[in-house]
């Protein structure tokens, strides 16, 4: 369960702006520690850009920006929640706490591991009737990568409710913040085998998180992941937060596959209202 790591509110007696505050966590989650270097993973900007390759990573979504929205490639660092966000640490502590039975609900209805019936097995959707996902035009990737949904473009798949019924009633649990009723609202194992890779792209919009949380991770060799400059490993088990409106990417240079659960939350600065104004503008 991730440890929440406070900053603190005041110095030499007086209390810090929430500005300060919140410059105290971009300063924190610019940096990159996880790769041993003592000095920055890369220069971190809040707002889109019309430049390029000046080498300021700034979210890029490709369909639409909501101004306003805290903004920072990774959310999660070492145990800590950006912001100390109290909806993120929530989720991220609920999911954590399940890893285990998800990781045999992927087994069994992915893999047969200890299957139950025959029936019970979902099959790969990534490209389901052409679609690669619905978001990009191009597929994204070179080698094998597999999905299986439970939220596919917003539309949920029932028979993985009845195979996962752990998984799905856990992201069930996330209420009004489970990110699933727009068209680019997503829920699924991703399965990155061996060799594979995922090319350097950004997400249509900023109004989501995305959450990974790993359920089988190779032992040695370079597998990882790249968002705004920054480059991050995956822990078994241990949830990992992103804002994918930032260019990013995924490789696999090992012999063993990843798997992680991968799912979408509401940002959380996006308020309620906005949220049914958004889910109205798409026509859900």
């Amino acid at each position: 369960m991730n440890k929440i790591v406070g900053i603190s509110t005041s110095v030499a007696g007086r209390p810090l702006r929430s500005g300060s505050i919140r410059l105290a966590f971009q300063r924190t989650f610019s940096s990159d520690t996880s790769t041993g270097s003592s000095t920055a993973g890369s220069t971190v900007v809040q707002g889109p850009s019309l430049l390029t390759s000046t080498g300021i990573h700034r979210p890029n979504p490709s369909l639409f920006q909501l101004p306003g929205l805290r903004s920072l490639p990774f959310w999660t660092k070492d145990n800590v929640v950006a912001y100390n966000d109290p909806t993120v640490t929530k989720i991220i502590q609920h999911v954590e706490r399940n890893a285990d039975v998800i990781k045999q609900e992927y087994l069994a209805a992915v893999m047969g591991v200890n299957r139950k019936s025959a029936d019970d097995v979902l099959e790969p959707d990534y490209d389901l009737g052409g679609s690669k996902g619905n978001e990009h035009v191009d597929a994204l990737h070179e080698g094998q990568w597999d999905w299986h949904s439970y939220i596919l473009k917003g539309v949920k798949q029932p028979k993985f409710g009845d195979v996962c019924p752990v998984t799905s009633g856990c992201l069930e649990s996330f209420g009004p913040n489970l990110f699933s009723t727009t068209p680019f609202s997503f829920a699924f194992f991703s399965t990155l085998q061996p060799g594979a890779s995922i090319k350097a792209h950004s997400g249509p919009m900023n109004l989501r998180l995305r959450v990974h949380l790993p359920l089988i991770v190779p032992t040695s060799g370079d597998c990882g992941i790249r968002c705004g400059g920054q480059e991050r490993q995956w822990v078994q088990g241990k949830a990992l937060v992103l804002d994918d409106s930032y260019v990013h990417e995924v490789w696999n240079k090992t012999s063993e596959p990843r798997v992680i659960l991968l799912f979408d939350i509401w940002h959380p600065d996006v308020h309620p209202i906005e949220r049914d104004n958004i889910n109205e503008m798409f026509g859900f």
